[in-house]
């Protein structure tokens, strides 16, 4: 049997640990402004390639290195569609194809930095209201329907018992199906309601502000809404 598996940040593992910035002075630390102009600017980079002037200056990056930032997350959100969906052989016409779908689904993203709070050890507590985009579960929806002349065709046994080539020829009517599925919802794509997401900004010995990585992943999986997979993992034919 084949799984559809749990989701993973996939701003985290684009971005590690997330770009740092530095306190403009070492008396007066990082400003409630300038915590807010960091995590939205953030978000704003990773989501809609969009690059604010102040943000850039604030983590010393140029727009062409922000750009490369905003073609991670896709390179990231890419691998992890073939993952979730066990597209095993995808090419690398598939890949592109993929990842300017995530860019259309990026699009979407709807979220506002609400507040910024210091807190006693000079870190800061951001407030983030996000509304997740909900093409999963769109797709969801009509998943069931759509992909049963597959598993019609391809059972378990037949799968298991298949030479290579025909494998691979079976996987690649594997991942058209699931695209095309995705890209048939693109037109429908909508947000659904606000949640709250709280991140630290924490400081290092050095002077140096960044989100954790938990949280960068907490931020990340709240921007699509991949709850239909919450519970772990969604077994299929497949």
């Amino acid at each position: 049997m084949k799984e559809l598996t749990r989701r993973l940040g996939a701003l985290a593992l684009a971005l590690g640990l997330g770009l740092t910035l530095a306190a403009c002075g070492e008396s007066s630390g990082l400003s409630k402004r300038e915590a807010e102009t960091y995590v939205d600017g953030l978000l704003r980079e990773t989501y809609l390639g969009e690059f604010d002037a102040d943000y850039l200056r604030m983590v010393d990056l140029s727009e062409e290195e922000a750009r490369k930032t905003y073609g991670s997350g896709l390179d990231a959100e890419t691998e992890f569609f073939m993952g979730l969906y066990n597209i095993e052989y995808p090419t690398e016409e598939l890949r592109q194809e993929v990842r300017a779908m995530y860019a259309e689904i990026y699009a979407h993203a709807r979220f506002e930095v609400v507040s910024a709070a210091e807190q006693d050890d000079g870190s800061f507590s951001v407030k983030v209201n996000v509304e997740p985009i909900d093409i999963v579960r769109l797709v969801d929806a009509d998943w069931a329907e759509t992909v049963q002349p597959f598993y019609d065709e391809y059972p378990y046994e037949v799968q298991s018992a298949m030479e290579e080539e025909a494998y691979r020829a079976m996987d690649a009517q594997w991942a058209r199906l699931v695209v095309d599925l995705y890209q048939e919802k693109l037109p429908e794509t909508g947000n659904l309601a606000a949640q709250t997401v709280t991140v630290q900004l924490e400081r290092d010995r050095d002077g140096n502000y960044a989100i954790t990585s938990e949280d960068l992943g907490r931020l990340d999986e709240a921007v699509i809404d991949y709850s239909v997979y919450a519970n772990g993992v969604k077994e299929q034919a497949r």
